[in-house]
């Protein structure tokens, strides 16, 4: 059971680090709006690498639970277009929908290789659909 300041709509961020347990890395946010028991948006989301310009690429897209408590990642994998600039890449609003119903969505942020190689990802603590 989520916190109340992470119950229903509201901000989620999460913020992944690379190599060692600070500094650089990558960060994710987005305010998350549920339409329905099925349905989340993500508004503003915003995807950061956090550099020190080492050519690592950083990725984030939705995270969502089902009802059935089922972890997934869901929507479109955006990437950071804008290097190691302050404020990241806005890419707007996204929706994302699941037939199991989504009873928790958030984000989820992963830095990579040079060859699109996983090399660490982090998984927001999310927000609780109030519909379920």
């Amino acid at each position: 059971m989520a916190s109340p300041a992470q119950a229903t709509d509201g901000p989620d961020s999460v913020r992944v680090y690379y190599p060692g347990t600070s500094g650089s890395g990558g960060y994710a946010r987005a305010d998350i709006d549920f339409i329905s028991r099925t349905e989340a948006v993500c508004r503003n989301f915003t995807v950061r690498d956090v550099c020190p310009g080492d050519g690592r690429p950083v990725r984030a897209q939705m995270s969502v639970v089902d009802a059935n408590g089922i972890r997934r990642h869901l929507g479109p994998l955006k990437a950071d277009t804008n290097g190691c600039g302050p404020n990241g890449t806005n890419f707007g609003t996204i929706r994302i929908s699941d037939v199991r119903g989504v009873a928790r969505a958030g984000l989820w942020v992963c830095v990579y290789t040079d060859s699109a190689g996983t090399l660490r990802c982090a998984t927001s603590t999310g927000r609780d659909n109030p519909y379920l």
